[in-house]
């Protein structure tokens, strides 16, 4: 009875050990999705061929003189600090059977490598080498029954990382466990074979993993909290009601981040240098030191934390994480922490409609959630790539089309295509940004007599024009288009490779304080490309509310700027000439709470736009009725249903009837000076 208890002791430690397992690549080489090539079959005397050929991936060794060792290598998404198992199963197709073939690990070049070899007469090898100085593990050529002989016998050769310990296991048996202590890890992997030798890789799989089953600092019995900060007298309810990240700041430019929940009390200790909560997933870690993971809501780990980056999207109800290794290859893996996509792309964009804009080897193209390619890759460009860029945003498919940019060869520029890789709007545009509420797309090109600058129109799905292109800016407010003509005087519509060039000219610019003379003009289309405003207009700028604009008009007679408001949906104007200027003065705003941040300026938001009228501020709504009456020295905008207004040196909160409200009831008060308390009873 008690050995049994042991077993399942024993059994329960195993299985929480590897619980956290990432599958970094599982792959049986019957296709080329992942970008290998075909074997090329070219048999030069004393050259090496590898690629994909009848379901395994093959390496072929044309060296004439015996003993000349060649591999082939394949590279991973790993991560150099965590736990790896890679687990080969090998075949010897052709060739001498008394010289060693099989698995090579870490092989950053000929004089750092990890060998696991075989032959097919019944011997195994271990070994490895660093800086050029070999160790034989296995203490020369071992004869072993476990070694499945002659061709075609498949060997299962099995290599577990953890740490700098090392055990090395042949058909499920464990051989031996050694430390090894390389120079530097390399996340190349490969087949090794001798010469005249032809071997083939039937399977190929890696998986990491570390020692952590929960998220670092969870707050939970038997853990010691942090205290590297006072701990808050009392919690502060988030204002979402739900957990949040909280921050800590160390220092100016040092924060940390943990978790509190709904009520204000710490879940998780400030471990991290970065982390965010969406969609009831905690991504949080260090990019800069490859340790990025994701968790979910209770803490339970969901990948492991090795990751540089990690960007989510949801499709459907599924949530999903394209990850980027340390390596640099990128992966999908979905909210259960399965590998939808292995680690072998060079880039993996956003899920949308079950597919997946990427890159790997070959180039830009679409792949489903099996990794079978729909748009080939290398058939399109990318021209964000080309530039290097941090940020991009994610490039997703819309009702089975794409907006890609064709390859070089066939002119670089943007246009659109299904899912088939067929073009349904040529490539001819500088630029195509799809607009989800119709249906349409906004596309620049440059201006004929001023090609540094672009011009802005829209396209239906069909490329049909609905606005010509011919606007400095162009944007989408609800269904109706803002555009503007005339030249940006700020260059915001410089194509990209003219603003690079006038960066430094521009700085220079603002430096010298002239005044900037704005000559465009603002108007208004609708969805069908009819105009709603003329371009009469010396500024439209949105405002928190869809449907609501403010317009600002030079009076030719007064010389003043007045300002309007105008309603989309039943297009009225509101004149706000009734009510002052507005000008910031620093004066009026001493003594302002340092926390707060809405708008200050007169603007529409929550259904009120704050106003001054002879000096005192007030709320009017968009038909222009005096809601709250003109009493304060100050008001700013609403912000989650709450406002703070000044009056008699006196800065307080009030609700959208003008009551004053207590401060907790609209923003978080909690320092960042002080840890959240932790709930009584927890530890």
């Amino acid at each position: 009875m008690h050995k049994w208890i042991k077993l399942v002791i024993v059994m329960m430690m195993l299985t929480n050990l590897h619980a956290q397992q990432l599958e970094i690549i599982k792959y049986s080489f019957d296709d080329e999705k992942y970008g290998i090539a075909k074997l090329a079959n070219i048999m030069r005397r004393d050259s090496v061929d590898a690629g994909i050929e009848n379901g395994k991936y093959i390496f072929q060794n044309y060296h004439i003189k015996k003993g000349v060792s060649k591999w082939s290598l394949l590279n991973y998404g790993l991560n150099s600090k965590a736990n790896t198992g890679y687990k080969a199963s090998i075949t010897q197709l052709a060739g001498v059977q008394d010289y060693s073939y099989g698995l090579v690990i870490n092989a950053e070049n000929g004089s750092n490598y990890i060998m696991f070899g075989i032959a097919s007469n019944g011997y195994y090898i271990l070994l490895y080498s660093k800086s050029g100085t070999t160790t034989n593990i296995s203490n020369g050529w071992v004869k072993s029954s476990l070694v499945k002989t002659g061709y075609n016998a498949i060997n299962e050769l099995y290599i577990e990382k953890i740490g700098n310990n090392y055990q090395f296991f042949l058909n499920e048996v464990s051989l031996k466990t050694q430390s090894i202590e390389l120079s530097k890890f390399s996340a190349n992997v490969g087949l090794f074979a001798n010469s005249n030798m032809k071997v083939g890789l039937e399977q190929l799989e890696i998986k990491q993993w570390n020692t952590q089953t929960t998220i670092p600092g969870k707050i939970v019995r038997g853990y010691t909290p942090m205290t590297i900060m006072p701990v808050a007298a009392k919690p502060v309810p988030t204002i979402s009601k739900q957990n949040e990240v909280y921050r800590i700041e160390l220092s100016s430019f040092n924060n940390r981040y943990g978790i509190k929940d709904k009520e204000g009390y710490r879940l998780v200790d400030p471990v991290f240098n970065f982390a965010y909560l969406n969609n009831g997933f905690f991504i949080a870690g260090d990019e800069s030191t490859n340790s990025m993971g994701v968790y979910d809501i209770q803490g339970n780990m969901i990948i492991p934390p090795i990751m540089k980056k990690i960007n989510m999207s949801k499709d459907k109800s599924t949530v999903y994480f394209s990850c980027r290794s340390e390596s640099g290859f990128w992966g999908l893996v979905d909210q259960n922490g399965k590998t939808v996509l292995p680690f072998v792309y060079n880039y993996l964009d956003a899920v949308s409609e079950g597919l997946v804009y990427m890159k790997n080897a070959k180039g830009w193209g679409v792949v489903d959630l099996t990794g079978l390619p729909l748009i080939a890759p290398g058939s399109i460009d990318d021209d964000t790539d080309r530039k290097k860029k941090n940020f991009r945003i994610p490039n997703k498919v819309n009702n089975g089309r794409i907006i890609v940019s064709a390859s070089k060869s066939d002119g670089g520029k943007m246009g659109v295509m299904d899912i088939q890789g067929n073009w349904v709007i040529m490539p001819k545009y500088y630029s195509m940004r799809y607009v989800d509420t119709n249906q349409s797309y906004i596309v620049s090109m440059p201006k004929p007599t001023d090609t540094k600058r672009l011009l802005h129109g829209v396209i239906d799905k069909n490329g049909s024009i609905i606005i010509p292109i011919k606007y400095s800016s162009l944007s989408p407010k609800g269904k109706n288009y803002i555009a503007s003509e005339g030249d940006d005087p700020f260059n915001d519509d410089f194509t990209d490779e003219a603003m690079a060039a006038a960066d430094d000219d521009l700085f220079d610019f603002l430096e010298e304080e002239e005044v900037i003379q704005n000559k465009m003009k603002w108007g208004l289309f609708s969805h069908t490309g009819s105009m709603i405003l003329p371009f009469n207009y010396d500024d439209l700028t949105t405002n928190s509310e869809v449907g609501i604009l403010t317009l600002k008009q030079l009076n030719p007679t007064t010389k003043k700027m007045v300002s309007f408001l105008y309603d989309q949906s039943n297009k009225s104007m509101l004149s706000l000439a009734a009510y002052d200027e507005y000008k910031y003065d620093s004066i009026l705003f001493k003594g302002k709470p340092k926390n707060y941040y809405s708008t200050s300026y007169p603007y529409f938001a929550e259904g009120l736009m704050n106003v001054a009228k002879a000096g005192k501020w007030g709320f009017i709504d968009k038909t222009g009725k005096v809601v709250i009456p003109f009493q304060y020295d100050h008001a700013s905008a609403f912000y989650k249903n709450a406002t703070l207004v000044k009056k008699n040196n006196e800065w307080f909160y009030i609700n959208r009837q003008g009551k004053k409200i207590p401060e907790p009831q609209l923003i978080e008060s909690s320092s960042s000076k002080e840890l959240p308390p932790i709930r009584p009873g927890v530890l």
